[in-house]
């Protein structure tokens, strides 16, 4: 393989084509912007429990001293409600979109694996084609998280005044360039050409001796005689058919005719 990469009529236009391909795959797959938000879930200053008796209310609590596994499961709840397939779509983020969207505990991301595991954390990632798509897309995933926590504590009749609330703990960052994708499709076409390529030049060869070997050697037939040419069976049947000619021209001649003698 690489001794055909060394021959001039085969390397260079094959390496020349390889990279025009890669080029315009490059050119053509679009760059993917990728935007992040990381929220916690808080309970309220007084806790979630509210007094019977309005002259003996309770204390009040510092949020961030009152986490626990009750937060991690709301969290659970709400993370699952907003991947359904209907919700996807509704944030504009279907499965024929250009964007897309995820929503979990931050597992997914190396950089709060640790601190997902810890606490009732919800980390959304928006990618899209542009900047604003993948800006727009975590913003209203983030409005429609906030919503879907209300309405559940409002369908349990919980007193508002105990509502839980989504807390950015990173509010949604400026988008950045993905270009993994880009760079994968990228290779693959480059390598795709090359390897065609190289193979489309191996066969020919293979093929070329092949027809080589099978090929009769002009040289020496043109120089033997057309006896020669012939197979043993042939120029036998042939040196009969004479024999018998020059017999039966001998009988129709007279015996003072000349005759061959074979």
């Amino acid at each position: 393989m690489w001794g055909l990469l060394r021959r001039r009529y085969v390397g260079p236009p094959v390496v020349l084509l390889a990279v025009m391909a890669a080029a315009v795959t490059f050119a053509l797959v679009p760059t993917h912007y990728v935007s992040r938000a990381f929220m916690v879930l808080a309970t309220p200053a007084g806790g979630g429990t509210l007094s019977l008796d309005p002259s003996k209310p309770g204390g009040l609590t510092n949020p961030l001293l009152n986490f626990n596994d009750g937060l991690k499961t709301t969290t659970g709840i709400l993370i699952q409600a907003m991947n359904t397939p209907q919700e996807l779509a509704d944030l504009g983020a279907g499965p024929h979109s250009a964007t897309s969207v995820v929503i979990n505990d931050g597992s997914t991301s190396p950089d709060l694996l640790s601190s997902s595991q810890n606490g009732p954390f919800v980390y959304v990632e928006g990618e899209s084609t542009t900047p604003e798509a993948a800006s727009a897309v975590v913003k209203k995933a983030q409005d429609k998280l906030r919503e879907e926590l209300v309405a559940r504590q409002k369908a349990l009749n919980a007193p508002p005044i105990t509502y839980l609330s989504m807390v950015d703990v990173i509010s949604p960052t400026a988008p950045v360039t993905k270009m993994t994708v880009k760079l994968q499709l990228t290779g693959v076409a480059l390598l795709l050409v090359l390897l065609l390529g190289l193979g489309g030049a191996y066969a020919r060869d293979r093929m070329r001796e092949s027809r080589k070997l099978r090929a009769p050697d002009t040289v020496a037939e043109l120089t033997r005689s057309p006896g020669e040419l012939d197979p043993p069976t042939v120029r036998i049947a042939r040196a009969k058919d004479k024999a018998v000619l020059t017999v039966r021209g001998t009988l129709t001649d007279g015996p003072d005719a000349p005759h061959e003698t074979v």
